[in-house]
C-alpha cells in the first residue's frame, strides 16, 4: 500500500474511484440513459472524489493511515453522485 503515497498513483486512484462511483450512480439512478449524461455523471463523481480526497488530506487527522483519504473520497463521491442523480430530470 506504500505505492499509494506516490502522487501519480494517488491521482489515478482518485480518478478511478470517482469514475466508478459516477458510473454506478448513472446506472442505478432515475435519469434517462445517454452518453452525455453518463459522461456528466462520471465527471461529477471524479470532481467529488477529488474534493473529498483533498479535504481528508487537509484535515491532517489520519495522514499516517494510507487508505483514509481514499475512503473519504469514495464516500464523498458516492454521496454526491447519487444525490445529483436523484435530482436529475
Amino acid at each position: 500500500m506504500e505505492v499509494l503515497r506516490h502522487p501519480l498513483y494517488s491521482i489515478l486512484a482518485v480518478i478511478f474511484i470517482g469514475a466508478v462511483c459516477g458510473a454506478l450512480a448513472h446506472r442505478f439512478g432515475k435519469s434517462a440513459a445517454g452518453a452525455r449524461r453518463l459522461a456528466l455523471a462520471i465527471l461529477a463523481g471524479i470532481g467529488a472524489a477529488f474534493v473529498g480526497f483533498h479535504v481528508a488530506m487537509l484535515s491532517n487527522q489520519f495522514t499516517s493511515v494510507i487508505l483514509f483519504p481514499f475512503a473519504v473520497s469514495l464516500v464523498v463521491s458516492a454521496v454526491a453522485s447519487f444525490a445529483l442523480r436523484r435530482n436529475a430530470r
